[in-house]
């Protein structure tokens, strides 16, 4: 017997059938719920729109001392512009009292627009927490990032742009294996601090040369001659610096006025330009994340390294589920950059319901995770995981348009997941098209996530096929795969629901 849990009210959006991420396709054609015809949703390959429609589903959220200031008082204006977005403005200091009117509206997404003055841990803390309170369950109700830089004309650039952003071209602080699925990219070594390689768009292999007194050079060199469209780096970090090797004497990436350098172990120092647009994913770096003031990493990368969207730990990381959960997500090809963050912190809530209920309810302040230690003298936990999860549950910011849409290419999906429904109730069936495994060898599994295009409520009679811990909310599922796959395995979980309906 399944144990199903089971969330949802309902409240009003507005919608457009369009793509479902994490196994998802879906096409225009659905029905009524009360017109009695069988309507289906496939997945042949990922579309490049976002799966939410973002058009007048889009709150503006700012500050009415942001909106004083002439330079972002802009960028709200191009927001509004582009979602014809509505916009939402609260007292100076007090970002809670956007609540009712975020009810209200109940939005598909939600951009924070905040100077870097103001944009530290305790307001991305307060930012993941405050959509989790658009109704009574415990998840997520939008997809939000908050939108800043080292000056206002930052964030305006990232919302200008329109086109989708599809990853062929990347870069790696992690050893060359992310190449081999990019038509070119370059890579550095953070075990080996001389390691250094790069593949060229026509070639199969990438090459590999030894570079000296380290990376720094041939990293920064690679970044000004190769527009990539996505970098991932792990090791160490803080607010003002990144470490090219771990442990190691290798270089650092560092700011100055907005300006990224690397800078060898020589001392010498190169300049870091890239202003193309690209995604960057610090996905093992303590910090990096963190805006303690206008001029550090972050406001560096958004200004000078073209980053149009970016995720990171406002803390030190040591459990890693939501830098390298976001990153498996976003690398599986079926979501964007912004889904696969929501997605992750989903799935990462879901297992503190099912595991560690009082933990979901731990409410810590900003100043509590200025240390491992501190934190668990404020808050004791039991096991490591129960640790691990509240630490990450709400410390890793998001930052940038979460309506842009950013993603990998995918010919073939490993797993093809098809929606029905049929007046009132729905089935969601995936079947495994390739032979596999479900978790990722070092990092664990995720449940199989599936994004809704539209908001459901009334949920009921929820039955799951393989029995598991399956969960279905107004805006995603969750269903419960562990252990190997093979072509042809089937996995079902049917519910009744209704659609919310356009005001």
């Amino acid at each position: 017997m399944s144990t199903v849990r089971v969330s949802g009210r309902q409240l009003t959006v507005t919608h457009r059938a369009i793509a479902v991420a994490v196994g998802l396709l879906l096409v225009p054609g659905l029905v009524r719920p009360d017109v009695q015809t069988t309507s289906e949703w496939r997945l042949s390959s990922a579309s490049a729109a976002m799966t939410l429609d973002p058009m007048r589903s889009h709150a503006v959220v700012a500050s009415e001392a942001t909106v004083t200031r002439p330079a972002w008082r802009r960028v709200i204006e191009l927001l509004r512009t582009k979602y014809e977005a509505e916009v939402v403005l609260y007292p100076t200091g007090h970002l809670e009292q956007s609540l009712p009117s975020l009810r209200r509206l109940f939005p598909n997404y939600a951009c924070f627009v905040e100077p870097p003055e103001t944009c530290g841990r305790g307001f991305v803390l307060a930012v993941h927490r405050l959509t989790r309170q658009l109704d009574d369950d415990p998840y997520g109700d939008l997809l939000w990032g908050i939108l800043t830089g080292y000056e206002a004309d930052d964030a305006a650039r990232a919302v200008k742009l329109r086109e989708p952003l599809i990853i062929r071209r990347g870069a790696t602080s992690m050893g060359p294996d992310l190449l081999s699925r990019l038509d070119a990219g370059f890579a550095t070594n953070e075990n080996a601090p001389s390691d250094f390689w790069r593949k060229s768009s026509g070639t199969v292999a990438a090459e590999h040369r030894n570079v000296t007194p380290d990376a720094a050079r041939a990293l920064a060199q690679a970044f000004r001659e190769m527009s990539v469209d996505v970098f991932y780096t792990s090791g160490h970090a803080t607010e003002r610096d990144w470490q090219i090797a771990y442990n190691l004497p290798g270089g650092a990436v560092i700011h100055e006025r907005g300006a990224l350098y690397a800078v060898s172990t020589d001392n010498t120092r190169h300049p870091f330009e890239s202003p193309n647009p690209k995604v960057y994913l610090p996905v093992g770096n303590c910090l990096i994340g963190h805006i303690d003031t206008r001029d550090c990493m972050t406001t560096a990368w958004l200004h000078s390294g073209g980053v149009a969207q970016m995720l990171g730990y406002t803390a030190v990381t040591f459990y890693g589920y939501m830098g390298w959960g976001t990153g498996l997500l976003f690398e599986d090809g079926r979501l964007t950059l912004s889904e696969a963050f929501f997605l992750n912190n989903q799935s990462l809530l879901h297992e503190m319901e099912r595991r560690f209920p009082n933990a979901l309810r731990t409410q810590p302040e900003s100043d509590d995770y200025r240390s491992v230690k501190v934190f668990c003298q404020r808050h004791p936990m039991r096991a490591r995981d129960e640790l691990g999860l509240l630490w990450d549950r709400d410390t890793v910011a998001f930052y940038g348009d979460p309506a842009w849409a950013a993603r990998y290419p995918v010919a073939g999906a490993a797993v093809e997941t098809v929606l029905t429904q049929r007046g009132e109730r729905w089935a969601l069936t995936a079947t495994a098209h390739r032979t596999g495994v479900w978790e990722d060898p070092k990092w664990g599994g995720r449940p199989l996530a599936v994004l809704f295009p539209f908001r459901l409520c009334d949920i009921a009679n929820v039955s799951c096929e393989p029995s598991g811990e399956a969960l279905v909310t107004d805006r995603f599922a969750l269903l419960p795969v562990s252990g190997r796959r093979k072509a042809g395995d089937r996995y079902t979980l049917t519910f009744t629901a209704r659609r919310v309906e356009t005001p």
